[in-house]
């Protein structure tokens, strides 16, 4: 093949990769930084080996099938969408150093207006997924600043946009299925001995522009790194926290922790609440979670015991709506999770047997009549995979018994089988799915508790340590909550099937890191 050929052929890949992906923009943001970096002398003094770049690029294609559980064939949806982070972090002395972390999030077709994006967001695929939330569908997903060593060894400052993860990320995760993901604004200190580490933290959950001013606005929101007008983070609700783990006995930790929340936006505030600005806690509330987690591994007869289990309470006030009363509800509820697996480590596949048993506290009346809310609130989880794969459950109005098998072919893949048995913690409750909206609008007849029982199928296997390949399917089979004599609006649908149709899911995944 001669050089003019093989030109032409380049030139068609390059053109071709530079369509499908326009996430690929963000490095055109980097390029134009090093010509900076590198036109100016004081920039020589930079030590490259103290520079570290790298970055991700993910595309997933998702369906599910039957999403208002009533046999409608517009209930169907599917999606395909990219995520494309790049790195860029650097070491000023060994206790200094600086990250940031930019992304271009889309779902594919709807790199439109903003109208067209809104729009997206409604289907369950984007609610879990991603969305567009502008039209460059750039942001800063990280970026801060990390000391070391203040005044004491052990004692360490990190501040700025960062992601906050706690234990299983039952209430704190990075909801790193989601294509955009969790992350804070923040202020974090944090002090670690051998025996034990402390986080002391103060934050705000990072909104993107949809909750900023953007929504229903015909305005250009071109994201963080160019806001406009009010396109900000939410300055109405702040996060407190403090959590410390204990290792007093080797392979074990106890893991006290407190979270206060106080939103002091109006009562009647609506927010978009889904996996890209995570806001679905009700608006005039203050609420403190007080809870622990027990976590650790065992060997025993040649091979491993592993368990978990956790516990959290949430008690406050909040607004009822009714004139003159201030916090006039009650919050008082709970939540709970057990875990307990063994792995056969000299069997071949390393199989794996597990259980879990979750459990979280709903609400029996109206709040704004009984002056009560019984309902815990999930704040800021990760939430897919640990209590439904098909991200129908939060940990929220809900109990769950589940059943895990998984085989390690080798070290570099896995298969997993999960199976549950789903239920209400309180008929009279909505049903909350993963981004802890409402799925199903329980009515006000509604006797059943039984939302059904869910199969996962997932595998996973990593080639040459940076291309990582997924597949997962699941299906759910309804329960008695799904059929229309119960009057409940499941998904905006309207009634589920009298005869409990079920639903599918499934998705096709890789990710390659560089």
């Amino acid at each position: 093949m001669d050089n003019e050929a093989q030109g032409t052929i380049n030139r068609r890949v390059a053109m071709h990769i530079k369509r499908r992906v326009s996430g690929w923009l963000t490095l055109a943001v980097l390029a134009v930084g090093g010509a900076m970096v590198a036109s100016d002398p004081a920039f020589a003094k930079v030590d490259m080996d103290q520079l570290t770049i790298g970055g991700e690029a993910r595309i997933r294609y998702e369906g599910r099938i039957n999403t208002s559980f009533n046999s409608n064939s517009a209930g169907n949806e599917s999606a395909g969408s990219h995520r494309i982070r790049v790195n860029v972090g650097y070491d000023l002395t060994p206790d200094i150093s600086f990250f940031a972390q930019i992304q271009d999030v889309r779902i594919w077709g709807t790199e439109g207006t903003q109208a067209t994006a809104n729009a997206a967001s409604s289907s369950g695929i984007a609610a879990v997924s991603a969305q567009n939330n502008n039209g460059t569908g750039i942001d800063l997903h990280q970026g801060y600043i990390l000391v070391k060593n203040i005044l004491v060894p052990g004692l360490s400052l990190k501040a700025g946009r960062q992601e906050i993860i706690y234990g299983d990320h039952r209430l704190f995760g990075n909801f790193g299925w989601s294509q955009i993901g969790n992350s804070f604004d923040a202020v974090k200190l944090m002090y670690s001995t051998p025996m034990m580490d402390v986080d002391v933290f103060w934050a705000r959950i990072f909104e993107t522009e949809t909750a900023g001013g953007c929504v229903g606005s015909t305005q250009n929101c071109s994201g963080v790194i160019f806001p406009s007008n009010t396109a900000k983070a939410n300055q109405d609700q702040n996060i407190y926290g403090a959590y410390v783990t204990l290792k007093v006995v080797p392979s074990w930790t106890i893991e006290p922790y407190y979270f206060l929340l106080q939103d002091t936006r109006p009562f009647g505030t609506t927010g978009v609440a889904n996996a890209l600005v995570t806001v679905p806690q009700a608006p005039d509330q203050t609420r403190s979670t007080l809870g622990g987690r027990i976590n650790g591994r065992h060997g025993i007869a040649g091979g491993a015991l592993d368990a978990n289990a956790e516990l959290a309470w949430q008690f406050g006030g909040m607004a009822s709506g009714n004139a003159g009363q201030n916090h006039d509800v009650h919050i008082n509820a709970w939540a709970g999770a057990f875990r307990a697996g063994y792995t056969f480590e000299p069997v071949p596949m390393r199989p794996r047997v597990g259980i879990e048993i979750d459990y979280a506290s709903g609400t029996d009346c109206a709040p704004a009549t009984c002056h009560k809310n019984g309902t815990f609130d999930n704040l800021f989880p990760t939430n897919h995979g640990q209590y439904s794969y098909m991200d129908l459950l939060a940990w929220k109005n809900m109990v769950r018994y589940s059943a895990m098998f998984d085989v390690k072919p080798d070290a570099v893949s896995k298969l997993q089988v999960n199976f549950s048995l789903d239920r209400l913690a309180d008929h009279h409750d909505n049903w909350y799915r993963a981004g802890q909206v409402v799925y199903g609008a329980t009515g006000a007849g509604n006797t059943a508790s039984s939302l059904g029982r869910e199969l996962n199928i997932i595998y996973w296997r990593t080639f040459k340590e940076k291309f990582k390949a997924e597949i997962g399917v699941g299906h759910f089979w309804a329960g008695d909550y799904m059929r229309s004599s119960n009057g409940n609006n499941i998904n905006g649908g309207g009634a589920g099937a009298s005869t409990g149709s079920g639903q599918n899911w499934g998705y096709v995944m890789g990710s390659v890191l560089f």
